[in-house]
């Protein structure tokens, strides 16, 4: 396989994989892009890799729990991508399942479905549904996006996902403020929430810790996909 083209919801999930790169060939770099939790620009930014000739595109960050038994840092490698009652689209099995035994002996990991969506899922109730209605294990903004772009151009796509908050948990409003549109965090609006919303405090402190363990499962990963992991 050529190089991939790797997208990112965040910035600080982007950074996972250039830290992990660094000292390979340039012909092996991937390219590298953040959607911001844009499914359009996700879309936007696989065409961009796949017009630069990339053998294989890759959705990777962290994503909502549907199933009560994953916990923060649990690792999602895609067997499909569900958006909107939509036909699933699956993904690369054999990548999936290659990517999933090299992770296995350094994290928690489960292949399963990736549900797609193009808003926050917020309260446990609608996670619940959302589980219900797609069948899948975790959910993401982003890779229903890439997963479009692939199944049309008929390029390899891998999905490596980690959970960030569990389904059992709700997504504090203040939260929902912490992302700019070019993946880069923004604190002092989280701030600003917090400051007419007290009383989602104690959830950001959740948060922060459960987003932690999961950008730690994130920097093995981006290990084991461009060269050995160091353990979780």
């Amino acid at each position: 396989m050529n190089r991939l083209g790797v997208v990112t919801g965040l910035a600080m999930e982007a950074a996972r994989v250039r830290a992990a790169i660094r000292g390979l060939p340039e012909p092996e770099t991937p390219l590298i892009a953040v959607a911001g939790g844009s499914a359009e620009r996700a879309a936007r930014l696989s065409r961009q890799h796949a017009a630069a000739g990339v053998g294989g595109l890759v959705s990777f960050g962290i994503a909502g729990g549907l199933d009560p038994s994953l916990l923060p840092g649990d690792i999602i490698v895609g067997a499909m991508v569900w958006h909107n009652s939509g036909q699933p689209i699956e993904m690369t099995a054999s990548w999936a399942q290659s990517i999933a035994a090299r992770l296995e002996p350094e994290c928690r990991v489960r292949i399963g479905g990736i549900a797609g969506v193009d808003s926050p899922v917020i309260s446990p109730a609608a996670k619940s549904a959302l589980a219900k209605r797609s069948g899948a294990l975790a959910v993401d903004m982003e890779s229903h996006g890439m997963a479009s772009v692939a199944a049309e151009l008929g390029i390899p796509i891998l999905v490596i996902r980690a959970i960030a908050d569990p389904s059992v948990r709700t997504i504090p409003v203040a939260a929902l403020a912490g992302m700019a549109p070019d993946g880069h965090r923004r604190p002092l609006a989280v701030l600003g929430r917090l400051l007419s919303r007290p009383q989602d405090l104690p959830g950001l402190i959740r948060l922060a810790g459960d987003s932690a363990a999961a950008m730690r499962s994130l920097t093995v990963a981006a290990k084991v996909l461009f060269r050995e992991a160091s353990g979780c």
